[in-house]
């Protein structure tokens, strides 16, 4: 089976679970078990993903408060 970039999906979840999957991320990253173990591109990755969760929460703070 050939894998593709262009396949993509949508996920709807709301502010309580952006926070608790920010939490995660962050633990995922401080307890992260380095190369070889692991691959460096799944660091990155998780960098990437816990900036775009912060800019989720600060938006919503900024919004509601």
């Amino acid at each position: 089976m050939e894998e593709t970039q262009d396949y993509e999906f949508q996920l709807y979840i709301n502010i309580d679970e952006v926070r608790m999957l920010y939490n995660h991320i962050n633990y995922a990253i401080e307890t992260w078990p380095g190369s070889p173990a692991r691959p460096p591109e799944e660091q990155e990755y998780l960098k990437q993903l816990k900036t775009q969760l912060f800019a989720m929460i600060s938006d919503y703070t900024f919004e509601y408060g």
